[in-house]
């Protein structure tokens, strides 16, 4: 009891600054576990929150459709995002830890893959590079905008209307096309449905692992620029410590143990 009071006295003495600076993430409506959830209880959300805690930085946590939550930090109506992928299509307006005039890929939350599925005995194939025996358009999940630069640049034809990569499960299902990009796990807690197993398919090579950031409004960042230097770095410290990985581990574990409804 003392010593917590000790250490809250400590935190408020050498930051007082920071004590009044609020954080207002949007984050996804719809889970993107184990990283992110509407609550922001997930992986990536307690990172945040625990350097946030250090730091004396108040979070709110606002779940919206991601392609609002995009909008609203592009009108400074919320001022982050907590899991977002160096893109083009939002560097004009968002801030992410930098070394010199590139992405510091060490102050990452983490490296996110996507894979590549099709219907079982599909012939369509991915080798990293490029699709084989592609007919179709490639389904991505609408608002991805990392997934969808990527396709985007082949130059080949895309399909980004559904909400999420259920939905693109079953026009797969019903043989609108013949694959579907989209999260390694959100696809395979998909595939252990029985609406699923056994019908669709995660091909072994992902079609993308990128680092994944924190990132702000470059209006916050301007207005807060030693503070959010301070975030990252002290996210990178919590998130290379033993107790972290630990809890990342564990989280990682027990989503792939849990039972998927």
């Amino acid at each position: 009891m003392l010593r917590h009071a000790v250490c809250t006295i400590l935190m408020a003495c050498a930051l007082p600054s920071a004590a009044a600076v609020t954080l207002r993430l949007c984050t996804d409506e719809h889970s993107r576990l184990p990283y992110i959830t509407p609550q922001g209880t997930g992986l990536a959300d307690h990172l945040i929150r625990a350097a946030a805690n250090e730091l004396g930085i108040t979070l709110e946590f606002r779940p919206a459709p991601i392609s609002r939550c995009r909008e609203e930090v592009r009108v400074h109506a919320v001022d982050g995002f907590p899991t977002v992928p160096y893109s083009p299509s939002v560097t004009d307006f968002m801030a992410f830890p930098m070394h010199g005039d590139d992405v510091d890929a060490s102050r990452a939350i983490s490296n996110i893959r996507a894979m590549v599925f099709r219907r079982t005995g599909t012939a369509t194939s991915w080798d990293g590079v490029r699709f084989v025996q592609l007919t179709t358009p490639v389904l991505v999940p609408f608002g991805s905008v990392l997934l969808m630069d990527r396709v985007g640049k082949m130059g080949i034809p895309m399909e980004n209307t559904a909400r999420g990569l259920e939905a693109n499960f079953q026009k797969l299902l019903a043989g609108r096309a013949e694959v579907a990009v989209g999260s390694e796990f959100t696809g395979a807690a998909l595939l252990t449905q029985p609406q699923y197993a056994g019908k669709i398919e995660m091909l072994p090579i992902p079609f993308s692992d990128e680092p994944y950031y924190l990132s702000v409004s470059k209006r916050f960042s301007d207005a807060n620029p030693g503070l959010m230097e301070k975030l990252w770095n002290t996210m990178a410290r919590i998130r290379k410590s033993p107790a972290y990985q630990q809890e990342m581990r564990k989280a990682l574990d027990d989503y792939a143990r849990a039972p998927k409804e």
